[in-house]
């Protein structure tokens, strides 16, 4: 890890002193649990005016990848490195758990904090709390305004039966000033978060670029609209867990428009880039509240193209607007890629640098963005997941799947017709078509599931309905052998059970850092 003075060292290295660099503000925006169907440019019932507008204004990403579940995507997007190195790659971090993202990997707000930005966290943290070290605000963020764990409720803010909704800063000697904001209870969260995003921007100091990571809560299980969303989809939507989801994903919208006009109104937004994606396909299984990820196959926890490719757009009124961008993008990539954005700027010299990042997985796309260029990767690793004893690779067209990739239906929206039905999938392919709670399901031949080893083209194919692997064999040996070198820089999970010290009956009823170290 980088000590403060050597990166402030290698930013007057890059910058120069007396640098006309424009540093834009930078706005991440991360959505919870939202399917590839989810968002207005794929599904035309929702209804999100400000996402939308920013989407088909700006870049719509549209081969941008995450991680299948949350902690794994949060930590890849947090150090540009695979889930695998950190030991994450397994599951998600749950209450009480006394493990994280390590305290000596440098994240993305450290990076931003050293080259002049002012960094602030607003929603979900959900990297590991045993120790406050692992905390927001002992890792480059000046605030933190939210919640530790993976999930909660929106009304009364509590998981496993307690509390877990805070304000952190900085405090003195290195420990964290924390305020449990228990007056929040009762209140739809993202009126909060929206409300402390605004407030982050109409206090900030100018002479500074602002970063905003804004992860915020929705549309995570479990279900919780306030009523007038709903009301919005009267008569559209039918299905009752469906109308709830895209209700969430307005009141998702509604906070974003919120937050684009406190950028308007304290004149930041000319220059401002704003990035939304979520940090994995919807659920289709027994938690998912609605989401959909059609055409794309499985969803949330799997390998497939439904738990992995991510809806995703970047928008700057300082970038050419109203593109598709069909190259390959990983989560990982974000971390060099702002790091850059922040340290050269939207138009900056091409001959300048970011921050020294180490040995890291991203790269920087900031020229496939800005200027539309080819992406700077052809192959990313999905994961490697030893207790789970599966593994995945995408090179090229091409996608790997080694062991059981995750539960692969294709749930379309409960409005599919037989006509759409019968366009997508061949007579040979149908199996069944069901219905469960007025949602239809497709299930296509389970044979493939027994097999070791799977191989798709998934650009020809991203639906993922041919599997390929006995006609292709030297391209799964090629695959088979990347996987392998991937494979040996991967480290065990790290996952541990909960440690019972962390009862938040101990500390007045909220979770809350338990350990001097772990």
């Amino acid at each position: 890890m980088l000590s403060g003075l050597g990166v402030f060292i290698l930013v007057e290295m890059m910058l120069g002193l007396g640098s006309s660099v424009q540093q834009p503000n930078i706005v991440l925006m991360v959505a919870d649990d939202l399917g590839w169907a989810d968002v207005p440019w794929h599904d035309a019932l929702t209804i999100a005016p400000t996402l939308t507008g920013l989407a088909n204004s700006g870049i719509i990403l549209d081969r941008h990848y995450v991680q299948p579940i949350c902690s794994p995507t949060r930590s890849a997007l947090m150090t540009g490195k695979y889930p695998s190195r950190l030991g994450l790659q397994h599951d998600t971090i749950n209450a009480g758990e006394p493990y994280g993202l390590m305290a000596d990997e440098t994240i993305i707000a450290n990076y931003m904090k050293q080259l002049g930005y002012d960094c602030h966290g607003v929603g979900k943290w959900h990297l590991g709390y045993c120790s406050w070290a692992l905390t927001p605000t002992q890792r480059g963020f000046d605030s933190f305004y939210g919640f530790y764990n993976g999930h909660e409720t929106y009304y009364d803010k509590t998981t496993h039966k307690f509390f877990d909704f805070r304000l952190d800063r900085p405090g003195e000697g290195g420990h964290v000033d924390e305020d449990v904001i228990w007056s929040a209870n009762g209140t739809y969260s993202a009126y909060l978060y929206a409300e402390r995003a605004a407030k982050v921007v109409s206090t900030h100091n100018q002479d500074k670029p602002l970063f905003l990571y804004f992860p915020i809560q929705n549309v995570h299980n479990p279900n919780q609209v306030p009523d007038k969303y709903l009301q919005m989809y009267e008569g559209i939507v039918q299905n009752v867990k469906r109308r709830t989801l895209l209700a969430m994903v307005t009141a998702m919208d509604d906070a974003a428009e919120v937050v684009v006009s406190a950028l308007k109104q304290a004149g930041m937004w000319e220059n401002t880039v704003f990035i939304f994606f979520s940090d994995n396909g919807g659920p289709i299984e027994g938690i998912g509240n609605g989401q959909v990820n059609y055409p794309l196959r499985g969803g949330k926890y799997s390998y497939w193209e439904g738990g992995v490719r991510s809806a995703s757009f970047i928008y700057s009124p300082m970038l050419p607007g109203g593109q598709v961008n069909q190259e390959l993008l990983h989560v990982t990539d974000w971390l060099p890629t702002l790091t850059h954005l922040g340290a050269c700027g939207v138009h900056g010299d091409p001959g300048c640098q970011g921050p020294l990042l180490g040995d890291i997985d991203g790269v920087n796309q900031w020229s496939m963005i800005a200027k539309g260029a080819k992406s700077n990767r052809t192959e990313f690793l999905v994961n490697i997941d030893q207790k789970a004893n599966n593994a995945a690779i995408r090179m090229g067209p091409w996608k790997l799947y080694q062991g059981n990739p995750g539960k692969g239906d294709w749930p379309p929206p409960p409005r599919l017709n037989e006509k759409l039905y019968n366009k997508q999938f061949s007579e040979d392919q149908k199996v069944r078509a069901e219905y469960e709670n007025d949602h239809q399901y497709i299930f296509l031949d389970r044979s493939y599931d027994k097999l070791k080893v799977q191989l798709y083209n998934v650009e020809y194919d991203p639906a993922e309905t041919k599997e390929v692997s006995k006609q292709n064999k030297d391209i799964v040996q090629i695959l088979t052998d990347r996987l392998d070198y991937y494979k040996s820089r991967a480290v065990e999970p790290r996952n541990v059970p909960r440690d019972p010290a962390s009862d938040p009956t101990q500390f007045g009823g909220c979770w809350t850092p338990w350990l001097d170290s772990c």
